[in-house]
């Protein structure tokens, strides 16, 4: 372990900067956090105050002499950023922060689209070797997550059928409306897209319990609340890659719905669902006798920045990335969403993820 601590910049001022990275850095004791950006002097210099300390502010409006990004690059005191900033603008500072030799935690999606995001994964293997790029998916530290696989791996058999539902009406009393970049989206599938990698992360890591992938998938979108570009709701099949089948429907859209999210998992042998905001995991299977009996346990509710941060940390430590960041995890995330939001764009004709292409050849991947 370093007996110094490790000089960080949190690039990005926004709501979750503010509300999760933060703390994060403030909680863990071998992270020293020197500077903040945000394109705004305001916004800079806010969080800057908020952080306390020598905490320095860098941003690029107005223009200032040793306040703009590079400079903050530039400083030898700084070993690692953590990239908090709009969906498009972050590939950009994730390739100048590489370049600048400094470790990088960037906030997911890993970018834009999975033709960005490859293109992010090329530069990082051939540009900047020996830097650490690691993607936030704070879902994937979540440990009820992993203790539903577990449990799935103890319950055994084939997989049967899964479900995801995942409802949250947004509207302006939701902190994140606020963002310019979030109420005009100049991305791919919106809310759909920043929260849908979520929720496919934790689906993913659900499935891969018992050795499965999501490899096809026929969606429809729709747009039911204007002030929600470009669309935000999604009903979808997604077909495995040993011919199992499941749903997946998410929704920012539908005012009149509970809020709350499920993830349901059914093998041969029972089931497992996960409620993340009831709490609970809940196990149906049979017992010596052949009588179906329902377990349910608590599962504590968490956000998973902390811990995310603190794996970052780590890994720059043990000079080894922790596999929950990895890049090609958040890739593998990207592609189930983009084809979801791809099928909805071709009115449900069914992508394959594992070629990249429309399955009846009606269309060709861009």
């Amino acid at each position: 372990m370093p007996t110094t601590s490790i000089g960080v910049a949190l690039l990005g001022a926004g709501v979750f900067a503010k509300k999760e990275h933060l703390p994060a850095i403030k909680s863990c004791h071998l992270l020293s956090l020197k500077a903040i950006y945000s394109r705004s002097q305001t916004s800079a210099e806010s969080l800057a105050a908020e952080a306390g300390g020598d905490v320095s502010a860098y941003f690029d409006s107005p223009a200032v002499p040793s306040k703009s990004l590079d400079d903050i690059l530039q400083r030898d005191d700084i070993d690692a950023v953590i990239i908090a900033v709009a969906i498009t603008a972050a590939p950009d500072l994730i390739k100048r922060a590489l370049a600048a030799g400094k470790h990088v935690l960037s906030e997911k999606p890993i970018a834009p689209d999975v033709k960005t995001a490859k293109e992010l994964m090329d530069y990082h293997q051939t540009s900047a070797k020996g830097v650490l790029w690691s993607v936030g998916e704070n879902f994937r530290f979540w440990d009820p997550v992993h203790r539903a696989a577990g449990i799935l791996k103890e319950l055994g058999g084939d997989l049967v059928a899964f479900s995801v539902t995942a409802y949250s009406f947004t509207d302006a009393k939701n902190p994140f409306y606020h963002s310019d970049w979030r109420q005009k989206p100049n991305f791919q599938g919106g809310y759909l897209l920043d929260g849908g990698v979520h929720m496919i992360a934790v689906l993913r890591t659900l499935l891969a319990a018992l050795g499965q992938s999501i490899e096809n998938v026929s969606a429809h979108t729709t747009s039911i609340q204007p002030n929600l570009p470009p669309v935000d709701t999604v009903h979808a099949i997604l077909r495995t890659n040993h011919e199992r089948s499941g749903t997946y429907v998410s929704s920012v859209g539908m005012e009149v719905k509970r809020a709350g999210m499920e993830f349901e998992i059914v093998t041969d042998r029972g089931s497992v669902t996960y409620r993340p905001f009831k709490m609970e995991i809940v196990t149906r299977q049979k017992d010596p006798e052949g009588t179906w009996e329902e377990k349910s346990e608590h599962a504590p509710l968490m956000w998973g920045v902390k811990e995310e941060v603190a794996a970052f940390v780590e890994g720059i430590v043990a000079g080894k990335l922790d596999p929950r960041l990895s890049s090609a995890e958040a890739l593998e995330d990207l592609r189930v969403v983009e084809a979801m939001l791809r099928s909805g764009e071709a009115q449900g004709v069914p992508v394959d993820i594992s070629r990249g292409i429309f399955s009846l050849g009606l269309f060709s991947k861009p």
